[in-house]
Order: structure tokens, then sequence, then C-alpha cells
């Protein structure tokens, strides 16, 4: 079968998990990634024929999507800030959502930039602390992570990318170690946020194959990293240090207040889609 052919099989093999928008997108997504293509190819490859090691290969990675395992991890990549990441089981694939904390953090950068001291507090794949390096090149970015399985994939990224990061196997909550980190100018993370409560509200592909350590706050607590992050800012912190982290949008209210309680002023950012997503914090 050629490209045309083959993307109609792909799309009605999986249509019984996908809306029509998505199956065509993740039809072009496999066979672009197979034949090593652009986007800006697919038009002219359309009567392109496949070869049976290809075909063979579409058909195990189709059965792994009809399993609910995520596109990004059948492709081994996802996309981010304009990168390309390494992303595997054990590790968050990384969101949409998340690019606009990297962008937010930038936009307060006061630039030209001098001895920035940077943190990424539960790195995962390494997106945030990589693309800041990459976009932010005279920057000293570290990278905190607890899962030594992430932490791998994470210093692969790095490697990759040619992102020079200070990686530090470890665990936000053992504040023995916070004396490891240097004073800091930025603090950010995206620290994992969603209560139990909301699983029901979750795609199969989240719950079954992503790590739930990085995704599930406990339920007695669903502040408890962000307590933790306010104290790690506050022992870190220089005279104009800034705090940034991705939110759960049914907390942001009370997070606010606790982090005010805690002697540091707030500001609370819309996503895309209209959702209190990030929180800025500084001192007061």
């Amino acid at each position: 079968m050629n490209v045309a052919a083959t993307a109609r099989w792909i799309e009605s093999r999986i249509s019984s998990l996908y809306d029509d928008e998505e199956c065509a997108a993740i039809a072009r997504e496999l066979l672009l990634h197979q034949l090593q293509a652009e986007k800006k190819d697919w038009s002219r490859i359309q009567q392109s024929p496949l070869t049976q090691e290809m075909s063979a290969m579409l058909e195990q990675q189709v059965n792994r999507l009809l399993n609910k395992e995520p596109l990004q991890y059948v492709l081994k990549e996802a996309w981010f800030s304009g990168f390309r990441f390494i992303v595997e089981p054990g590790v968050l694939i990384p969101r949409p959502e998340t690019e606009e904390l990297v962008e937010w953090v930038i936009c307060n950068c006061k630039f030209p930039v001098e001895n920035l001291e940077i943190l990424d507090v539960g790195t995962g794949s390494g997106c945030i602390a990589i693309s800041l390096k990459r976009r932010i090149r005279s920057a000293k970015v570290w990278a905190l992570e607890k899962s030594s399985a992430a932490l791998h994939i994470a210093e692969q990224n790095a490697i990759a990318l040619g992102a020079s990061i200070n990686f530090i196997h470890q665990d936000l909550f053992n504040q023995l170690d916070w004396q490891r980190l240097p004073n800091l100018d930025f603090i950010v993370s995206n620290p994992p946020y969603v209560t139990p409560v909301e699983k029901k509200e979750m795609a199969p592909q989240v719950l079954e194959f992503e790590p739930a350590e990085a995704l599930f706050t406990p339920s007695e607590d669903p502040l408890l990293y962000y307590r933790a992050l306010a104290s790690l800012f506050l022992e870190k912190k220089k005279s104009e240090s800034q705090l940034f982290c991705e939110i759960n949008p049914r907390y942001a209210g009370q997070l606010s207040q606790v982090w005010k309680e805690m002697g540091l002023r707030c500001e609370i950012k819309l996503d895309m889609q209209g959702k209190e997503r990030m929180i800025r914090a500084w001192m007061a």
C-alpha cells in the first residue's frame, strides 16, 4: 500500500478510540515517523509506497495504540517547545500547558541575563530544564528528580539537544539535601497535582501507562508539593527570586492563600483553555 491508503487503514483501525480529527493526526504522525519525513512533506508523499518492513512495524504500532498506549510512547518521542524529546514509560509525557509555563518564565527574565541560576524540580523528561537552557544559553540550570528511570531519560535528552544541565538524583522532601543546591533566581516545577478523585475524568491512555507518582498528589493533602516548593524557595531565594509552578485549577485560590501565609506574593495565570493553570510567586 501507499501512504494515502495506509493512512486510511490506520484511521479505520483506531476509530473506536479517537475522533476523526485525532485519527487523522495519529495516522499522519505514525507515517511521517516511519518515513522519517516532516509535516511539510505530507502532501508530497501520499503516493509513496511502503516496504513490507514498514507495514509490519506500523501493524505493531497500531496494535499498541489499540491497547490504549499513548502515541508518544509508541513513537518514543514527544515535541515540546520546538524540540524533540525522548519519552518512554516511566516518564510523564510533556503537555502544551507546560510549554506555556516555560514561556512565562522566559517573559519574566530581564535580558541580558547574567549569572542566572534556575532549578527545575521534578524534571521528568527534562523538558522544562532543557527548554530553558536552550532559550537562555547563559543560565546555569539545575534539574532535580527522584526517579532514576526518569533521570536517565532526561540525561539522554540533554545530550541529544546539546543542553548542559546539572542533574541531581534527589527527593524534594529530603530537606537535608537542599544544601547541595545554590541560591536560585528561578525555581520552576510541574509537580504532581491531580487528586485521586479526578481519576474518573482521565483517559485510560494516561491512567494505565503514565507514571502515577508524577501525576497524583496525596488525597489528604493536594497542596503537599507546593508547600515543600515554597519552603525550598524561601531557603534558596535571592533578593529578586521567583517561583513558577503549574497547578490544578481546582486549588488555585487555596494555594495562593497558603503561599501568602508563608510570606509570598502571588500571581495566577490562565492557560490557553482559560483555566487557572500557572502561579508565580515572589517575596512580599
